[in-house]
């Protein structure tokens, strides 16, 4: 079976442009929604109107990101309330603290206040965050209630494949996956900083890397909601529209050529 899902353009693959220029080109390009780093500069618009924004344009706000629980983490219901005003859906956590009783903690109220709002919350693992791979992070989210957000890249710089990824899809915790691409090889011997310099400016137009992609996509649901984030120092020399419809057509190539074995 083919898969079904929505597109979405994520905000990391437009971090230089305000949230109005995303939505905008985003709906040029043909995506069905966006992301929105509404823990930072989101163009100065107010909520309110991001929302309007976004509905004129026939665009779903699929995400809001980012809540980072860390030593000296802020208060995370300014992020919540943004995302609850918008009509995000989804909200992104990640954990930079070392300590899982404090991850785990963190986690479970977010999940709660998550609920509170109608809003799914997602938690990313990255080879340098907690949990930094698939399994430990199957085991919170079901400790947690919380969904996995999978992103192709972390995934595979982790280690992981497509065993991991079935792991995920089994136990029922999957919330959306992230696409892009890169060369197979882990950059500077899979140290932390080169990783972390790949991953915010590294990444490359699906289909036009080494990673597994079209083999990681074969082994999602057919429905399951795909976004395409790549943060890349070369497209930030792509005009927004330009850079939406690149993005777009890549994943869709990628997408359309891979058939989905659950669905």
């Amino acid at each position: 079976m083919q898969w079904s899902g929505r597109l979405i353009l994520a905000a990391g693959s437009m971090l230089d442009q305000p949230a109005t220029t995303l939505i905008d080109a985003a709906a040029a390009a043909g995506f069905n929604g966006v992301d929105l780093r509404l823990s930072g500069e989101h163009g100065g618009a107010p909520l309110a109107e991001l929302r309007q924004h976004a509905e004129r344009a026939g665009l779903a706000i699929f995400g809001a990101e980012v809540y980072r629980i860390s030593t000296d983490a802020s208060n995370p219901e300014p992020l919540l309330d943004a995302a609850a005003a918008v009509g995000a859906e989804t909200v992104l956590v990640v954990s930079d603290h070392p300590s899982r009783t404090t991850t785990m903690t963190a986690l479970a109220a977010l999940a709660g206040e998550c609920a509170a709002r109608q809003l799914r919350l997602g938690l990313e693992y990255m080879a340098w965050t907690n949990p930094s791979g698939p399994l430990d992070a199957i085991n919170i989210a079901n400790e947690v209630g919380c969904e996995l957000l999978v992103d192709v890249l972390h995934h595979v710089r982790v280690g992981a494949g497509v065993d991991e990824l079935d792991a995920i899809v089994e136990s029922g915790r999957l919330g959306w996956v992230q696409i892009c691409d890169a060369p197979l090889a882990a950059p500077g011997g899979s140290e932390h900083a080169a990783l972390v310099h790949e991953a915010r400016h590294g990444r490359m137009l699906p289909g036009h890397g080494k990673l597994p992609v079209s083999e990681l996509i074969a082994r999602l649901p057919a429905d399951v909601t795909i976004s395409v984030e790549v943060q890349s120092q070369a497209l930030l020399k792509v005009p927004p529209i330009k850079r939406a419809r690149l993005l777009h057509d890549a994943a869709w190539s990628v997408l359309s050529q891979s058939p989905s074995n659950t669905g």
